[in-house]
């Protein structure tokens, strides 16, 4: 069960990361200009709505996909961006500690999983 669940974890976030990883990341400053809220299991979760440059000069909305319990960061605050070149609507705030927690969790539960089913471990 672990295995499956770890396996599915993996490829969600690598499925959500195949951008960035075949194509440049761009790095660009934008706007936080509201927030998305949802009802999650009796609790409001909050996710920031970025306005990003898009290439052509114009900029767009974009909703950042981390959904947080509390309202951050606060509207009208800048901050930098990436979103793989040629995806401005694939835009995300950088949270590289997180990411990497994520992957190596997940990572670490399906090499334990991987092992105690093969008796390996």
């Amino acid at each position: 069960m672990g295995l499956a669940l770890a396996g599915s974890g993996l490829a969600l976030a690598l499925r959500s990361d195949v951008l960035f990883i075949r194509n440049e990341t761009r790095r660009v400053p934008s706007q936080v200009v509201r927030h998305h809220h949802a009802k999650r299991g009796g609790a409001t979760m909050y996710s920031a709505i970025l306005l990003v440059p898009d290439e052509r000069g114009g900029f767009i909305e974009v909703r950042d996909p981390l959904y947080t319990p509390f309202p951050t960061p606060v509207i009208g605050e800048m901050m930098t961006v990436v979103h793989p070149a040629g995806y401005p609507d694939k835009a995300r705030i950088p949270y590289p500690i997180f990411r990497a927690a994520m992957y190596g969790l997940l990572g670490y539960v399906f090499v334990i999983s991987g092992l105690g089913l093969t008796g390996l471990g």
